[in-house]
């Protein structure tokens, strides 16, 4: 009866310790990431951000992976010229206080199979006035002019390139479901339309800033060739003429700012939604930890696909590590 009795005592004791180990494998495998996205995503020191966009370029690249400064605005103000990082401005968080809330505003992975939607993106845009400045937007001679305290600016950090239309692929899955199974829409293989800066100077295969094929160029159907965009040129709001460059004048309110991107012809900015209000704003762009000349929203997805190639040409050696200069703008 003892022998019995030691033996269940025996196999009880390894059912919990098989028990426990598979319970803290489910803990390392699924919570520990995310805590640690928690702890890199909310934490004041500083944030890790990737450029989603062209509308800095060529002072930020689509796949640059910045240094976000959140402790710059605790001890100093807000300065003109500086490139302050926040949320989208047209994102629409799920109903306040629910779950999916929280989800999307504090751990913002997007996971389709349990219902949970992505955070709002992170935009990178250049103070041009802070509160109690007029702002203005004119167009002087056919080209766009921004006027600040009624003196127009130089602003030499605005891209003078032109911009080439372009359809480059993104993804790894050719579908957005594995049988019952949402597929998260960053691994969905589709096309991503989009304007890069282009220099006419240079072959494709030798821009400056982005790696074009000729597949990937968009024609225009009346000329045969590529469909370009010229900076200065008014960008217009309807068929009748309208530009968003011609604005104000605005004297700007306490706690907001006029932000606007550094690639005018391809950015969403206050000339479209106005102010952006100071509680809105992470932080400070302050260095370029790493760059990838690539649409993908993660690393390893373009090391699976081109693990040559990645280490070659995909990785932007000369823009890692690269701090980003200071700007005034008066």
């Amino acid at each position: 009866m003892n022998i019995i009795q030691e033996k269940m005592k025996t196999l009880i004791g390894r059912c919990r310790t098989l028990g426990k180990s598979r319970w803290w494998q489910w803990v390392e495998t699924i919570f520990v990431p995310i805590l640690l996205i928690l702890f890199i995503r909310n934490q004041p020191v500083f944030g890790w951000y990737q450029v989603p966009s062209g509308s800095a370029e060529p002072n930020l690249l689509v796949g640059d992976r910045i240094w976000g400064n959140r402790l710059a605005y605790r001890y100093s103000a807000i300065k003109r010229g500086d490139l302050v990082i926040f949320d989208d401005p047209y994102f629409v968080y799920e109903q306040a206080g629910t779950f999916k809330y929280y989800w999307q505003r504090y751990v913002g992975l997007p996971m389709p199979m349990l219902g949970l939607g992505s955070g709002a993106d992170n935009w990178v845009k250049r103070v041009i006035a802070v509160p109690g400045d007029t702002i203005e937007g004119r167009i002087e001679n056919g080209k766009t002019a921004v006027f600040l305290n009624g003196k127009k600016l130089v602003e030499l950090y605005v891209n003078r390139m032109p911009l080439i239309y372009a359809e480059k692929k993104y993804g790894i899955i050719p579908s957005d479901q594995l049988g019952y199974i949402a597929v998260p829409d960053f691994l969905c293989y589709k096309s991503r339309f989009n304007k890069y800066t282009f220099n006419p100077a240079c072959p494709l295969d030798q821009q400056p800033y982005y790696q074009l094929k000729s597949e990937e160029i968009i024609k225009s159907p009346l000329t045969g060739g590529p469909i370009l965009e010229y900076a200065y040129s008014p960008i217009l709001r309807d068929e009748y003429g309208s530009t968003v460059d011609e604005f104000g004048p605005f004297m700007l309110p306490p706690g907001k700012y006029w932000v606007m991107g550094d690639n005018r012809k391809n950015s969403g900015d206050s000339r479209m939604w106005l102010f952006l209000d100071e509680k809105n704003i992470h932080g400070r762009a302050a260095l370029i930890m790493y760059s990838l000349d690539s649409q993908e929203a993660f690393w390893f997805i373009d090391l699976i696909k081109h693990p040559l190639d990645f280490w070659l040409k995909i990785i932007r050696w000369s823009r890692c590590g690269k701090l980003l200069p200071d700007v005034e703008v008066k």
